[in-house]
């Protein structure tokens, strides 16, 4: 059993991306995984397939192969693509092609496109995208940030951000996350994060390529973004929650979850709610705004919130033997 306000700070958390870094599965290996967690106990916290849209007529083809082919042709679908109308035409073409699929997220890269002015890229894509779909356009977090902000502020989309990857240059400081939150909060940009959120909490580990690295915490990310987006806290308080490394100063109950008031300033408002997220809001935060973590990896996430305790059947814990 999981806690009620945990279990709706997590679901449809992970979008599985285990065809990306640093996993790098196959395109049979990750839809075969992806079929296996849609089966298991916790299918709840599991979002999306992500794959490039290159790989999207081989992701029609390794469907045929599996058991449950229909219950798969419904699967939530999130397509990774350049910033470009040839890119849109491409997709426009395989959907006519056929009709068992529905994307439910676009994910534009940028710097594929246009690497000069990726802001004017975005700006002009706009008025071309489809309607139905979420659609995210990763951004950095640097100090072009606001110029991207700017840009997609009132739009449809939102946006998407890396907090992590294959060295530990390419994980941003709290510092900078922090920022990142206060100021898309300020816009009501809703947005999603990808990269090195394998582990509940702010941790060291070790990269693929030996560097150590603190990692930041996808409950750190989920918690912050709910004060920054439901309270307004700001940068420092934010940051504060992002540094958390032990369970210590987190209580999930039943209907809410409580950050100690230690991480709050004195002086702040939000000291008077003592650091309390209550259900409703940390729904409306879910729906609206933090909209899920992008993964190579749905086994890990699980395996350490067992080890921490927050879910107490180690039996429910999926664990898929990966084919090579």
């Amino acid at each position: 059993m999981v806690v009620p306000s945990l279990r709706l700070l997590l679901s449809t958390l992970i979008d599985y991306a285990g065809l990306f870094p640093p996993a790098r599965l196959n395109l049979p290996a990750a839809v075969s995984a992806y079929g296996y967690y849609k089966t298991t106990a916790h299918r709840w916290m599991l979002g999306r397939f992500v794959l490039p849209l290159s790989q999207l007529t081989q992701f029609e083809d390794c469907l045929n192969h599996l058991d449950q082919q229909y219950a798969a042709a419904f699967w939530p679908l999130s397509v990774v693509l350049p910033p470009s109308i040839q890119a849109l035409e491409m997709l426009a073409l395989w959907l006519e092609n056929q009709n068992r699929f529905t994307i439910s997220a676009l994910e534009f890269k940028l710097g594929a496109v246009d690497a000069n002015c990726p802001v004017d890229a975005i700006a002009s894509l706009l008025p071309h995208l489809p309607p139905h779909s979420t659609l995210f356009f990763e951004v950095p977090l640097d100090a072009t940030l606001t110029d991207y902000i700017a840009v997609l502020q009132g739009t449809r989309a939102a946006v998407k951000v890396r907090t992590g990857g294959l060295t530990a240059a390419d994980f941003p400081t709290v510092e900078a996350l922090a920022q990142f939150l206060v100021t898309g909060a300020a816009a009501r940009l809703p947005f999603k994060a990808t990269a090195g959120l394998h582990h509940p909490l702010r941790s060291w580990q070790t990269l693929p390529n030996g560097d150590s690295v603190q990692m930041h915490g996808l409950l750190n990310l989920a918690i912050a973004a709910a004060f920054a987006y439901g309270y307004g806290a700001t940068a420092t308080e934010i940051a504060n929650i992002l540094q958390i490394d032990t369970l210590n100063d987190l209580i999930f109950l039943e209907h809410e979850i409580i950050c100690h008031s230690p991480l709050w300033s004195k002086e702040s408002e939000r000291s008077t709610i003592a650091g309390h997220l209550p259900l409703d809001i940390l729904a409306r935060i879910r729906s609206r705004y933090f909209l899920g973590i992008g993964s190579c990896s749905f086994q890990d996430p699980l395996a350490e919130l067992y080890r921490l305790k927050l879910f107490n059947d180690p039996s429910s814990v999926p664990f898929y033997a990966f084919s090579t």
